[in-house]
């Protein structure tokens, strides 16, 4: 029989609920399923790839499907840092660059990020989970998974945005009533969202336009035109690389 090889935990804290749970580095056989995925173009792809790795790693026993994208993430983030090393090397291109030797055009900054100073950032310090739609009723949202989040940026059809919008409903309060979201249809939900006034829709909109992030800020700077950036590395399609 051949030597089983250990590999060493790591404890991280959930972003969105502050729980701890503990994940091993991804071994070759993730390390496989991430080149795959990094071959093709389809963001969705690349999601289910990032969500495969993660699902394989942790060791407790976590639904993925209902993490938050920020959770997903950090948690990536992190797999990566533990697994390959913190240091990433990246490119930032820059057009109309006036020192290339042809004269203006495109022009490749190279820059390392550190992924140890990626954090999970607040974007707007008023931004709550629970929406004061009037003086008795509120709203409580959740926040949306990466196959909610994709379908609102990428539906440009009013019905199926609020369809998905309705999917982050929690529940909602009406003075010391709760009324969870899961007792109703999502029909009625819809109906309870087609309802609403345009301020109190754009409420709901605030909320997913303030929603936390994983970001990291690094600085660039061109060798030949001295020219100098200070740029925000975000998002699934930023870390995947």
């Amino acid at each position: 029989m051949l030597p089983k090889i250990d590999t060493p935990t790591y404890e991280i804290t959930l972003p969105s609920t502050g729980k701890k749970t503990r994940f091993r580095p991804f071994l070759v056989k993730e390390e496989k399923i991430l080149l795959m995925a990094q071959q093709g173009e389809d963001i969705e792809e690349k999601i289910h790839a990032i969500k495969q790795i993660i699902r394989n790693c942790l060791i407790e026993d976590i639904d993925i499907d209902k993490l938050a994208t920020f959770d997903i993430e950090y948690l990536f983030v992190n797999l990566r840092s533990k697994s390959v090393g913190n240091i990433i090397n990246l490119t930032y291109k820059r057009t109309e660059c006036p020192d290339k030797d042809d004269g203006a055009g495109d022009c490749d900054i190279p820059f390392t990020m550190d992924l140890e100073n990626v954090a999970v950032q607040e974007t707007d310090e008023n931004h709550s989970t629970t929406i004061e739609l009037t003086d008795r009723i509120n709203l409580v949202m959740k926040y949306p998974d990466f196959h909610i989040l994709n379908s609102i940026l990428q539906s440009e059809n009013y019905d199926d945005i609020v369809e998905v919008i309705a999917e982050c409903i929690e529940y909602i309060t009406e003075d010391d009533e709760v009324l969870n979201a899961t007792d109703y249809t999502t029909q009625e939900l819809v109906d309870f969202i087609e309802n609403l006034t345009q301020n109190q829709f754009a409420s709901i909109n605030d909320f997913f336009e303030t929603m936390p992030e994983t970001s990291c800020a690094v600085n660039i700077r061109c060798r030949k035109c001295d020219f100098k950036k200070e740029m925000k590395v975000s998002g699934v399609a930023d870390f995947f690389s």
